[in-house]
């Protein structure tokens, strides 16, 4: 790589002492535009700093010195100084404080009462859910026991205990009658 396409090295001292001399330069201008300041004006800095007004100031004529090369000429501006007159802060604006807590105090009451009424409806639902099935529990029972009851009658033990009660005998013969033809056949009462 050629020399004249290598970077230069910075020395760190360099870098240091400009930095400094930034910082001296910044905190004299600073001292300059707060110095002539009113005292009971308050006084901001960075972007919300107050801004001093700019009066001309006429400085002493300057010779214009000209170059030796007729090339440029040089042309030497009179100085301005600036007079700083701090402008007093805007008054405070100033929020209708009971006003705005009456309001968020209101909105949490609201929500206290509704999350109550929505946990009264949601736990009155819950009791209703748990009669209905203390219902439906009972109403099962019933049913099993209608069904155990209708089995118990239905059989024939009970059927022929019944049927004695009322004063019912077995047949000496059966008779069997068949359709198709019309015919009939008597047969011996068997206990089977």
């Amino acid at each position: 790589m050629s020399d004249q396409y290598r970077r230069a090295q910075a020395d760190p001292d360099e870098i240091i002492k400009a930095a400094r001399r930034r910082a001296r330069a910044a905190s004299s201008r600073r001292r300059g535009l707060v110095g002539d300041a009113d005292d009971s004006a308050p006084v901001f800095e960075g972007n919300l700093a107050v801004q001093p007004a700019t009066v001309p100031v006429e400085a002493p004529p300057a010779e214009i010195e000209t170059p030796a090369s007729p090339q440029r000429e040089t042309v030497v501006l009179p100085r301005t100084r600036t007079e700083t007159k701090a402008k007093p802060a805007p008054d405070p604006v100033e929020v209708p404080r009971p006003a705005f807590v009456g309001g968020i105090l209101a909105l949490v009451v609201a929500g206290i009462f509704g999350l109550l009424v929505l946990n009264t409806v949601i736990n009155e639902d819950a009791y209703r859910l748990q009669e209905l099935r203390t219902q439906a529990g009972e109403l099962d029972q019933t049913e099993q026991a209608l069904e155990d009851e209708l089995s118990h009658l239905d059989t024939p033990v009970y059927l022929q205990a019944q049927a004695q009660l009322y004063g019912m005998v077995h047949p000496e013969k059966v008779t069997f009658l068949y359709l198709p033809g019309g015919e009939t056949v008597e047969v011996p009462w068997n206990e089977e």
